[in-house]
C-alpha cells in the first residue's frame, strides 16, 4: 500500500514537478522555494525533509559579488595582459625604426606589418567571441598567450625578410592578440558595478606603463643584444606574464554569457549604429602617434634615445587617461561625456598641435595630451557599452563594436606613413 506523506508551510509559491529517479510512476512534487513537498509512490527514497527541501541554486550570481575584492585580481590579470600585448603594440614604433634604418622596407610597408599584428583583433572580434562561448574566457586567453608570445619569438629570426615578418610579427601575433583581447577587456568589468570605470581603467592603464616601459627597454636593449635577441626576449617575457594570468580571467557565475550569434536586432537601434560610426571613425588616427613619432622625431634631427623618450611620455599619458578618464566616468562625468571628452582631446590635438610641433618640448605637450585622450577611449568604450546596452551580453556587444575598429587599425598608420 503506498504511503502519502505531505507537509505543507505555505502554498503560495508555484510548485515544480519532477520525475523520481528510482519509479517511473513515482511524482516528487516540491516548491521550488523548499517551503511544501509531497511525497507518493514507493520508490521515493527516505531523504530528510531538509534535504528534499533544499533550494535550487540562482543562475546570477549573487549582488554582493558586485564591487567585491575577489573582483581585484582579475584586474590585476588583465592588466598584465595588456602591459604585455598591447605595449608590443605601442612599441611597435621602435622596432619600426630600426627596420627602417636597416633599409628592409619602405615606412609604409614597414606600417602595414604593425596594422596586420593590431588589426587581426578587431577584424575576428566576433569568431573569438564564439571561441569563448565553446572554451571559456581563461582557455581562449591562454591559447592567445601562447600565439603572442610566438608571434614576438618568431619575429626574432625574421628581420630580414618582409614577408617573414608578416606571418611573425604580423600574423602569429596577430592571432594571439584577437584571443587575448576580449578575455582581458571584457571579464574585468563583469566584477564591478560602481567602480566598473576605475577597474577597467586599470586594466587598460597596463597597456599604457607597459607601452612606456617597453619603449624605454627596448631601445636600450636593442643597443646592447640587437634587434633579434630583443625580439625573442619579448617573446618569452609574453609567454611568462601574460600565460599565468590567462588563468585568473574567470568571470562571476552568471554574468560570462557570451552569445556566440550575431545579434541582427541591434542595427535598428541608432545608439549601437552611432557606436559603430564612432568607432570606425575614432581609431583611424589612434595609432598614428605610437607608430609614427619615433620616426617624425628623428626626421626633425632628434637623436633615437628622444624618441623613445617621447614615445614613453605618450604612453605614459595614455595610462593617466585610461585610470584617470575611468575615475572621471565613476564619479564626474558619467561613462559618455568622458568618452565625448576624450574624442575632443584626441581631434583638437592632432590637428592643433602635431603639425606645428618641432621642437622636444612642444613635441612632450603634444604627446601628453593626445595620450590621456586616446587612453580614455579604449578604457571607456567597455564601460559604455555596459551603461548603454547592459551587462548580459557585454562580451558579445563589445565584439560587434570592436569589429568596426579595423579599418582604423589596418588603414590608420600606413596611409600617414606612405609618404616618408
Amino acid at each position: 500500500m503506498a504511503t502519502i506523506t505531505q507537509t505543507v508551510t505555505r502554498s503560495d509559491p508555484p510548485l515544480r514537478l519532477q520525475p523520481s529517479a528510482a519509479n517511473d510512476d513515482a511524482i516528487q512534487l516540491h516548491q521550488f522555494s523548499g517551503d511544501a513537498v509531497v511525497h507518493r509512490g514507493g520508490g521515493v527514497s527516505a531523504e530528510t525533509e531538509d534535504e528534499l527541501l533544499e533550494p535550487s541554486q540562482p543562475e546570477e550570481a549573487p549582488s554582493d559579488l558586485w564591487d567585491s575584492k575577489e573582483g581585484w585580481p582579475v584586474v590585476a590579470a588583465g592588466s598584465a595582459i595588456f602591459f604585455v600585448y598591447l605595449g608590443l603594440i605601442y612599441s611597435y614604433g621602435i622596432v619600426q625604426l630600426h627596420l627602417s634604418e636597416a633599409r628592409l622596407a619602405s615606412v609604409s610597408t614597414l606600417s602595414f606589418i604593425g596594422s596586420v599584428g593590431a588589426s587581426i583583433s578587431p577584424l575576428t572580434a566576433m569568431i573569438v567571441a564564439r571561441i569563448i562561448n565553446r572554451l571559456g574566457h581563461r582557455k581562449t586567453a591562454a591559447i592567445g598567450a601562447f600565439f603572442v608570445g610566438l608571434g614576438e619569438f618568431t619575429a626574432g629570426w625574421s628581420t630580414e625578410s618582409v614577408p617573414a615578418m608578416f606571418a611573425t610579427q604580423g600574423f602569429l601575433f596577430g592571432i594571439g592578440t584577437s584571443l587575448l583581447f576580449l578575455p582581458a577587456a571584457t571579464v574585468p568589468s563583469l566584477w564591478f558595478k560602481r567602480k566598473r570605470g576605475l577597474a577597467t581603467g586599470i586594466v587598460y592603464g597596463g597597456a599604457g606603463v607597459g607601452s612606456a616601459v617597453i619603449a624605454l627597454s627596448l631601445e636600450k636593449m636593442i643597443s646592447v643584444v640587437g634587434l633579434r635577441s630583443s625580439l625573442r626576449i619579448l617573446g618569452a617575457l609574453a609567454w611568462a606574464i601574460c600565460l599565468p594570468a590567462a588563468y585568473f580571467l574567470k568571470p562571476p557565475a552568471g554574468r560570462g554569457r557570451s552569445v556566440s550569434r550575431v545579434q541582427w536586432r541591434l542595427f535598428r537601434s541608432l545608439k549601437f549604429l552611432i557606436m559603430l560610426l564612432m568607432g570606425a571613425l575614432a581609431t583611424f588616427p589612434l595609432f598614428v602617434p605610437p607608430f609614427l613619432l619615433p620616426l617624425y622625431v628623428s626626421s626633425v634631427g632628434l637623436s633615437s634615445q628622444a624618441g623613445a623618450a617621447i614615445l614613453a611620455s605618450w604612453n605614459l599619458a595614455s595610462a593617466v587617461g585610461r585610470i584617470g578618464m575611468g575615475f572621471g566616468a565613476d564619479s564626474l562625468l558619467g561613462p559618455l561625456n568622458s568618452l565625448i571628452a576624450s574624442l575632443t582631446i584626441i581631434g583638437i590635438t592632432s590637428i592643433a598641435l602635431w603639425p606645428f610641433a618641432s621642437s622636444l618640448g612642444l613635441l612632450i605637450f603634444f604627446a601628453i595630451l593626445n595620450g590621456i585622450g586616446s587612453g580614455g577611449f579604449f578604457s571607456l568604450t567597455p564601460v559604455v557599452v555596459g551603461a548603454v546596452f547592459g551587462d548580459g551580453e557585454l562580451a558579445n556587444i563589445m565584439s560587434m563594436i570592436v569589429t568596426s575598429w579595423t579599418f582604423g587599425y589596418f588603414m590608420g598608420r600606413p596611409l600617414p606613413g606612405a609618404g616618408s
